[in-house]
């Protein structure tokens, strides 16, 4: 679980991600927690999805897109699913190992947001549209937000607490953060206090969000109260993914990922 009072960070060793097949240095779009031993990492500058031991601190394979690997997230089995920033497209990769792509899905819109719950796609694009997807591309629900979604790495996190699923989506030009249900129904707005310009946003349970902003500020949401708590100075959290066995919260800006314990 999460700290629900202001939690400690105790900063690890950084896990390198540059390797030989890039022809740049690596800049992170996105991650996703695969498994308590693997994360997949999306690297827009050299268009390679990479998947990254977090206990050996290397890339074990990765492997070239055909455009700009954008949103991330796990799927059952280990599968993950990589939408294209440039392409439309969402690739649906094996990642039992080495990555392989098994299925494309055509999206609708620049892709801003990706997430899975319950055997189904949650999407988000720039037009502001949130939809829920079958597997196979199709549409099962629906929304428009009236959003503004400028340039930051995760608009989109969901997290299930029982049989409840909450979606957060970042409102960036009005700095609040939307709460839906599984209906994609809103269900509560969240102003960001201090003037704070979102970069991140994660759902990491427990009742609780964490969003990065521009001045380097980490701000933990509590739902059930609406209250903000902050930590200043936390540098690299242009995107998150945490994990609930090891207590650790994997960052990033560029060329490695960071990870700090929590406590």
């Amino acid at each position: 679980m999460f700290c629900k009072r202001t939690p400690q960070f105790q900063r690890l060793p950084d896990i390198p991600v540059k390797t030989t097949m890039d022809r740049a240095d690596p800049s992170l779009n996105n991650i996703a927690l695969l498994t308590s031993d693997w994360l997949v990492y999306a690297d827009r500058c050299n268009q390679l999805v990479k998947l990254v031991d977090v206990v050996q601190d290397k890339v074990l394979h990765e492997l070239k897109v055909d455009g700009v690997p954008a949103g991330v997230c796990s799927l059952p089995g280990n599968m993950a699913a990589v939408a294209l920033l440039d392409k439309q497209i969402i690739n649906i990769m094996n990642c039992d190992n080495q990555l392989s792509i098994v299925n494309r899905i055509t999206g609708r819109g620049s892709l801003r947001g990706l997430a899975y719950s319950d055997g189904h796609l949650i999407v988000l694009n720039s037009f502001g549209k949130i939809e829920i997807l079958h597997m196979n591309g199709g549409v099962f629900r629906q929304h428009f937000l009236d959003i503004f979604l400028g340039y930051i790495h995760n608009h989109l996190s969901i997290m299930t607490e029982g049989n409840v699923t909450s979606i957060f989506v970042v409102d960036s030009a009005k700095r609040r953060i939307h709460h839906l249900d599984e209906n994609l129904q809103v269900q509560q707005v969240y102003s960001l206090p201090g003037r704070a310009e979102p970069i991140s946003i994660l759902a990491v349970g427990e009742n609780q969000v964490l969003v990065s902003d521009l001045f380097d500020r980490l701000w933990q949401l509590d739902t059930t109260m609406g209250r903000w708590t902050k930590r200043e100075r936390f540098l690299g959290t242009y995107v998150m993914a945490f994990c609930h066995d090891r207590h650790i919260l994997y960052c990033s800006v560029n060329d490695a990922v960071n990870r700090y314990a929590i406590s």
